[in-house]
């Protein structure tokens, strides 16, 4: 499995600021069978300042190889969406998936936002923008999600909220985006106080949507990310 969403690099956001945490949630996702994991801080007001973001991953992976766990760490961003969002993606580095075109989008999922002229927007720009956690935006409509894939973007799920949401909304959402093919990853959003739940989402998903769906969203779609194709 390929893990494309997590916030487990130390104090960088929300993710965690105890690196024998970070640890030991990427122990278990070697456990459950990962082996490959993009590291994606947060990038909005409070977390935008990281000129040494890379040095921090790579001081991070060197700890993750010294403790023997034998899975491969990528660098990416989870971008908040706001004004100026074209000259981050233009600008900032590492504000991609892997240093490839592919970039990992969230919006607030208080306020109703345009994400399908958005997506329209970056695609134009050369980028593939993947919606993180599509299933927290209420206002997404399985219409919206046809919009979206129409409009050059692609669809990330959270693991937790397939194994255990307690939204019948989005246990909904979630079934019909299946259903129609419409998801195209599944990913973890790790935090160090979430529990990873990867394997338990794969075993979902393989029971109620078959092998294909499976092998599609949890690995397959993600190879030319972590290959640095785009």
């Amino acid at each position: 499995m390929i893990d494309i969403h997590s916030h487990l690099l130390p104090n960088v956001d929300d993710g965690g600021d105890d690196i024998a945490a970070s640890l030991e949630i990427l122990k278990q996702a070697y456990q459950q069978g990962v082996t490959d994991i993009i590291l994606t801080p947060h990038y909005r007001d409070e977390w935008k300042e990281e000129c040494d973001l890379f040095e921090k991953f790579l001081k991070f992976e060197k700890q993750v190889k010294e403790q023997g766990i034998n899975i491969n760490l990528y660098l990416g961003r989870e971008i908040y969406i706001e004004k100026d969002y074209k000259k981050v993606l233009q600008q900032e580095e590492n504000a991609t998936l892997n240093g490839t075109k592919y970039v990992l989008i969230e919006f607030d999922p208080a306020r109703e936002t345009d994400i399908v002229n958005i997506v329209y927007e970056i695609a134009r720009c050369g980028y593939t923008p993947i919606i993180a956690h599509v299933e927290r935006y209420s206002y997404v409509s399985l219409d919206t999600v046809y919009e979206i894939k129409d409009a050059g973007g692609l669809i990330q799920v959270n693991a937790g909220e397939i194994v255990d949401s307690d939204s019948r909304a989005v246990k909904k959402l979630i079934s019909k985006l299946f259903k129609h093919c419409l998801v195209d990853f599944v990913s973890s959003d790790a935090h160090c106080n979430r529990q990873y739940s990867m394997k338990k989402a794969y075993e979902k998903v393989l029971k109620k949507h078959g092998e294909d769906a499976a092998y599609t969203v949890f690995d397959y779609n993600a190879q030319s990310i972590i290959k640095g194709q785009s």
